[in-house]
Order: C-alpha cells, then structure tokens, then sequence
C-alpha cells in the first residue's frame, strides 16, 4: 500500500500575488487599528512632530467656528 495523502496545493503566479495583496492589505489594516503588539504606538501618537499640520489647522478652524454663536447675516443692497 503506498501514500494515500492527496498532493499538496500550490497556488500558481497569479493565485500567488493574489494572496500576497490580500495578507499586505490586511497586515496594514490591522497596524492601522491598533492590533500590532510588536509596534509601540506611543510613540507615534504622543510625538508633535509627526501630526499634519494641514489636519491639525483644518480641526482648530473648526472648533473655532463650532463655539461661535449663529448669527443673521447683514443685508446687502
């Protein structure tokens, strides 16, 4: 009686990028949610010098115009 064990699959090129597309999608999906243990965040988060200015800016305009009381607009002529 010889080997009954099925052979082994294996993905061709295509199937090979693929699945190489789907594990980096979702190995960067799961660093962006947090899910990394090897990775401290902190550092990232707590540093200044890596926020986007351009973000930062955009929300403290925002803020600015959200505590502002809503006022009529003056009448043109």
């Amino acid at each position: 009686e010889g080997d009954s064990s099925p052979d082994p699959w294996v993905p061709d090129a295509a199937e090979r990028a693929m699945l190489r597309e789907e594990f980096t999608s979702r190995m960067y999906q799961r660093f962006l949610d947090g899910e990394d243990g090897d990775f401290d965040y902190s550092q990232v988060d707590e540093n200044p010098d890596l926020d986007n200015l351009d973000i930062v800016s955009r929300d403290a305009e925002e803020r600015y115009f959200d505590e502002e009381e809503p006022s009529d607009a003056p009448q043109l002529e």
